[in-house]
């Protein structure tokens, strides 16, 4: 029987927690379960909450630490998990009864290292509409590592992970703030992502606590940064990979600064972008240039975790 490790980072998440905790209880499946909640830091009632609620339940682990953000929070979680596979689990995010049970069908069918399903975004919890559970529009992708890089995988409640291959990945990169794009991309050295359409989770809706609405610059950067970072690391891979994240951060920063920022079309993310077509190549330097050209034009000094 395999064994599913649910891992929750939790920073000030009082209002959903109730919520979030009743949808990990109740998932559906025959597996054995281990339970690791990390609070972040938290400044409201969540740490209350999270006792009295699992107080009866069995195979809990409540970890503390001083808000460090949930990069380190979740690898911290990852790193005590002893499943088979890595249920990671937002906050604020609700699962459907039959999320984790259809995920490991998935991931077990297709011996990937993951499995991504779909998410959908709620204005309140009480009247929430589960669909069928049946799998939907299964593909595989093999050697996505490329694909990975374009198109950012990444996710946390919709998605499952091979817990053996994410301890070879090396699990989140700690040295930024946001966790799943790392996490997902040194996945993709290691075997198949599997893809299907079930809308799996629920999340709040135009909540400014949520780092995709609330934390932006943060959001984009960490995409950057964690392309970097993966890159340093992994220096003998082929070049072709460093061209494409580095085409991508540039592009990526660029739009930040014109949509975000409001900022002119012209700036000096399209003047490297020319130069790489011109056949300039020091691809990982322009990457970090990218990082750093959000600290130099983010006035509000809203990101945390530079690279140097």
């Amino acid at each position: 029987m395999p064994k599913i490790s649910f891992v929750c980072p939790i920073f000030n998440k009082e209002k959903y927690l109730p919520y979030v905790l009743n949808s990990i209880k109740k998932q559906e499946g025959d597996f054995e379960k281990e339970y690791i909640f990390i609070n972040d830091g938290s400044k409201d009632a969540s740490l209350d909450i999270l006792k009295e609620k699992t107080s009866k339940w069995k195979n809990v682990f409540i970890l503390n630490q001083l808000n460090k953000g949930p990069a380190i929070a979740t690898q911290l979680g990852i790193s005590l998990a002893k499943g088979d596979y890595i249920k990671l689990v937002g906050g604020d995010d609700v699962m459907a009864p039959y999320c984790t049970e259809l995920l490991l069908d998935t991931i077990m069918k297709t011996k990937s290292v993951a499995a991504f399903s779909s998410y959908e975004l709620l204005s309140n919890y009480r009247n929430i509409v589960y669909y069928k559970k049946e799998i939907r529009n299964l593909r595989v992708l093999n050697n996505p590592l490329s694909q990975t890089i374009i198109s950012s995988f990444s996710g946390t409640t919709p998605n499952l992970y091979c817990n053996k291959s994410l301890k070879k990945s090396g699990g989140c990169e700690k040295r930024i703030f946001i966790e799943d794009f790392s996490l997902v991309l040194g996945l993709s050295k290691y075997g198949s992502f599997t893809f299907i359409d079930n809308i799996t989770s629920f999340g709040p809706k135009d909540d400014n606590t949520r780092i995709m609405i609330g934390k932006k610059n943060q959001l984009i950067h960490d995409y950057n940064a964690a392309l970097y970072y993966f890159l340093k690391k992994n220096s003998k891979i082929n070049k072709s990979f460093f061209r494409i994240a580095c085409i991508k951060s540039l592009g990526r920063a660029e739009k930040w600064y014109r949509r975000i920022k409001k900022k002119n079309k012209i700036n000096k993310m399209n003047f490297y972008k020319l130069l790489i077509y011109l056949g300039r190549n020091d691809y990982l330097n322009l990457i970090r240039e990218s990082c750093h050209f959000f600290y130099k034009n983010d006035h509000e000094k809203s990101i945390r975790y530079r690279v140097s």
